[in-house]
């Protein structure tokens, strides 16, 4: 069966480890684009931290933003969006609260952050590090990526400081001992409203269980009479697992991926780091 549409997620996969589009991934996109069949990115990132990066590329596609919680057009309308309700932000504000743990909240009018400033920053650099933090100076392609990254954040004391009326429709923490991140999935385990998933093992991501890629992805697929089995996804953690689901046709897992999705995806392609998008475009699609 010919793939009529294929759905990447960005961090770890289409983009290299600096947040950047390597110029044979976007070639190959719009390759693929040329011969008839669609892309559409399914990304843990807000519109506004995928959108710039992507057109920047040269790259012209539709967006599954914030884990499956909003499904945008090319220009950024969106056609549909699923927030946190209040009852999910009460259980998050308890239990992260609870655990001391510091929190990134992507809402309507971008990203608020209840992390002391500079010690975010600090963990923008690690994120980003290409090895120039261990000289001491960090390099300019270094210093481009946390500045793009960091733009987006508002720095608030609280959830509670969120101003009033703003739609929040994720949360997350960052470098947080993996163990937490078991015993917080645990906790959450009781909120069957909420959906919890990892770019890495110690990260956390939450959104109203309705919000997860599979089911963003199925949902936008249908729109355009396609076919699951008729899919091509790409990923390499585990919040892309609600794609490598077996009713989609090609389920590939990067070559960098987590074994969690290496185990259930069908195929697997070269790294971030060598193209790895391009190969399976290239290989399955083309």
């Amino acid at each position: 069966m010919k793939i009529r549409l294929v759905a990447s997620d960005m961090d770890g996969t289409l983009l290299d480890p600096l947040s950047h589009i390597s110029e044979e991934n976007a070639n190959a996109i719009r390759e693929l684009q040329q011969s008839g069949a669609e892309f559409v990115i399914c990304s843990g990132r807000a519109y506004s931290g995928a959108h710039p990066i992507v057109s920047g590329a040269g790259i012209r596609c539709s967006y599954i933003c914030l884990s499956g919680a909003m499904i945008c057009t090319e220009d950024g309308k969106a056609r549909t969006s699923i927030p946190l309700t209040p009852g999910n932000l009460a259980d998050i504000d308890r239990i992260l609260t609870d655990a001391g743990i510091f929190m990134d909240i992507m809402t309507s009018n971008g990203v608020y952050c209840t992390f002391p400033r500079e010690e975010r920053l600090q963990r923008i650099y690690r994120f980003f590090d290409d090895g120039s933090l261990a000289a001491g100076q960090p390099s300019a392609a270094l210093e481009q990526a946390v500045s793009r990254f960091a733009s987006a954040f508002t720095f608030v004391g609280s959830l509670a400081d969120v101003p009033s009326g703003t739609v929040i429709y994720k949360i997350g923490s960052t470098e947080i001992p993996a163990e937490t991140v078991v015993r917080l999935k645990e906790r959450f385990s009781a909120c069957p409203d909420i959906a919890t998933a990892s770019t890495f093992p110690t990260d956390i991501e939450l959104t109203n269980v309705r919000a997860q890629k599979g089911l963003a992805l199925k949902a936008y697929a249908r729109e355009r009479g396609i076919l699951p089995e008729e899919i091509m996804v790409l990923g390499d953690s585990d919040n892309d697992l609600s794609m490598f689901t077996p009713e989609f046709g090609w389920t590939v897992a990067m070559g960098n991926a987590q074994d969690c999705l290496k185990a259930v995806a069908k195929y697997e392609t070269k790294s971030n780091r060598e193209d790895g998008v391009a190969f399976a475009i290239r290989k399955y699609a083309l």
